[in-house]
This record gives structure tokens, sequence and C-alpha cells, in this order.
């Protein structure tokens, strides 16, 4: 039976720095799952699940990235993991975009309403140019939760932190 591993890296943002991630997944028989990679402020980060068939170690699979650790100066961490794949959901997907003056407790108050209706995060995206923020995040809402009631719980968030929002409906296409 096979193992699947997460991964996460990050360094000083240079060019070449997932073209040496993938390549030694590649050159080793691994298959990458699922994965993201951005750059935050001047670094630059990637989380990856990986599946092999092969009888490996985490440590093992550390040692497989010592060239690029010291090549590319990156933080590797790994951790073997029980992953299921995503299987198709009833509950639909929404974006919530808020933007507005950079002020304490956007994230935080997103995030709490969310979970007090125990909405999951599938995703969630800030960044700041100048005085502007824009947190954009996508939720799955379960069936029995009022899309009508989270969009009124953040109209009253827009008023009481004087920024905007929006909530829409995303058509989720299985891949």
């Amino acid at each position: 039976m096979g193992k699947y591993f997460l991964i996460s890296a990050f360094g000083e943002d240079k060019p070449g720095i997932v073209a040496s991630v993938s390549k030694i997944l590649y050159e080793n028989g691994f298959n990458l799952e699922d994965s993201t990679m951005s750059r935050l402020g001047g670094e630059f980060t990637i989380m990856l699940v990986v599946y092999t068939d092969k009888d490996i170690s985490k440590e093992d699979m550390e040692k497989l990235f010592k060239p690029v650790v010291s090549q590319l100066g990156l933080n590797i961490y790994v951790k073997e993991i029980k992953y299921t794949p995503k299987k198709q959901s009833k509950d639909k997907v929404y974006r919530i975009v808020v933007y507005g003056a950079d002020k304490p407790g956007i994230v935080y108050n997103v995030a709490k309403i969310l979970a007090d209706k125990r909405i999951n995060i599938v995703d969630m995206t800030t960044e700041k140019s100048g005085d502007l923020y824009v947190l954009i995040t996508e939720v799955e809402i379960p069936e029995n939760v009022s899309f009508e009631k989270l969009k009124e719980e953040i109209n009253t968030l827009k008023e009481d932190m004087s920024i905007d929002a929006s909530c829409e409906e995303i058509e989720v296409i299985e891949l």
C-alpha cells in the first residue's frame, strides 16, 4: 500500500524553486496529488501532498530534498499523512471578498462568522497594497446553513468595520 506525504517548503523567492522541488518528486516517482504555491512577502511557499507506492520513511524523504535545501536555501518539512482524495460534496462553494482600509480584525471577524456557522474555509488569500486590505476566501456552506443569513452577517460586519464585501456562489467543475 502506498504512502502520502505533506511537504511544506519555503525560502527567499527566486526563479527555479518549483522546478527544483518538482524535479526531485518526478525523478523519484512521486505523484503530486494536491498543491498550493505562492509568494508571501519576499518568501516563496509551497505546500504539497504527494503519493508514492514506495516504502519510504519521512527521514528518507527529507534526504531527497537536501540538494535544494543547500542550493536554494529552502526550509523543508515532511510529514506522512492519511490522505483522502476530495469527493464530490453536496455543500455549495461560495466566494467571499472583503476589502477596505487595513485595520486589525478583518480576518478574525470573517473567520469567526464562518466558524460559528460551521462553514469550512477551503482557501483564503489576503493581500495588502498600501492602505487597502483585500481578503478572498472560498468556503463550503453545508445544506443546513442559510446563505442569506450568512450574507446578513457579512453585511453587518461591513457596517461595523467600515469595509466592503461581496458573496457569490461559485460554479464548481469536478475534475
